[in-house]
């Protein structure tokens, strides 16, 4: 019988950590669910000892905030070392349905194993689509008839949010970048994988992601929040560095995009304009030597 852990990654929700537990507890297939803190200072440390005397539950403290790209790698790596064949990766605002694990394994087993990584449908609290969890999805819709009348979507990216990824595809391809700290980690292990394997959207396998706000990701020049202008520069040099190792005419595409935006930051109206530029160059300047490793395992 397959092994099956569950990976959550928290930091400061402890509330929504308990939540995301509650409802892995609550499914019928027995997995084992491992927590990773990245140093919480809230009461997460309370919430996670009332399951200490659970044999299934796993809990690991990194002592210091290491980022979701870090909580991510860490948890992974742990899992991997302690012999699960499948590693079910999740964010601590991640609920999920009674059925969502059970509609993943069956994709596993009726594509005999041969995938990389398998992704949920993530759903807002109002039952929409999150707009955040987006998958990139192959376009070739004739090859994919078969496919799609089996409730699955052949995908080359997705996000963190219920991500079930097969044991082989980590033996080959790694670990998430750790030095990515926060931003495009997902889109750039995911991305990956697919370049080997072929991954899917579950479309039946739906889980409940309890974002404070169902909002994609902000473009530079319409975000008024001088803290996530500051975290921006981690999505800019990531994606730069993420292009960079797929192909130069990716890179070009979007160093034409941020040159876009940088127009935009110049010419528009909006707040904290010089903080905006100094950001956006001062990513850009560290992506052209931001070159991180893969860590295997």
């Amino acid at each position: 019988m397959k092994r099956i852990v569950a990976v959550v990654v928290t930091y400061n929700r402890c509330e929504l950590l308990k939540e995301c537990i509650e409802a892995l507890r609550s499914i019928e297939e027995k997995i084992d669910i491992m927590v990773v803190d990245n140093a919480s200072t809230d009461n997460t440390s309370e919430i996670v000892s009332k399951y200490s005397n659970d044999s299934n539950f796993l809990y690991y403290n990194t002592g210091k905030n290491i980022g979701g790209a870090g909580g991510f790698n860490y948890g992974i790596k742990r899992a991997y070392k302690l012999g699960y064949d499948y590693i079910w990766i999740m964010d601590d605002d991640t609920i999920v349905n009674e059925d969502t694990l059970q509609k993943l394994v069956d994709t596993a087993n009726s594509v005999q194993d041969k995938f990389g990584w398998l992704s949920s449908l993530a759903l807002w609290t109002d039952g929409k689509e999150c707009v955040m969890n987006y998958h990139e999805v192959a376009m070739d819709w004739n090859r994919e008839k078969k496919n799609i009348l089996n409730g699955r979507l052949l995908c080359q990216a997705a996000t963190f949010v219920s991500l079930f990824l097969n044991r082989k595809a980590i033996q080959e391809q790694g670990l998430p970048i750790k030095e990515y700290f926060i931003w495009g980690d997902d889109t750039e292990y995911t991305k990956r994988i697919s370049r080997e394997y072929p991954c899917y959207l579950v479309l039946p396998s739906q889980v409940t992601h309890k974002m404070k706000n169902n909002e994609g990701t902000t473009n530079l020049w319409e975000i008024e929040d001088v803290d996530r202008i500051e975290r921006s520069f981690y999505s800019i040099r990531n994606d730069f560095c993420t292009f960079k190792r797929i192909s130069f005419w990716k890179m070009i595409g979007f160093l034409k995009n941020q040159i876009g935006v940088l127009k935009k930051v110049i010419f528009t109206n909006n707040p904290y304009k010089m903080r905006k530029m100094r950001v956006l160059i001062k990513a850009l300047w560290c992506g052209l030597r931001f070159n991180p490793k893969i860590e295997r395992v």
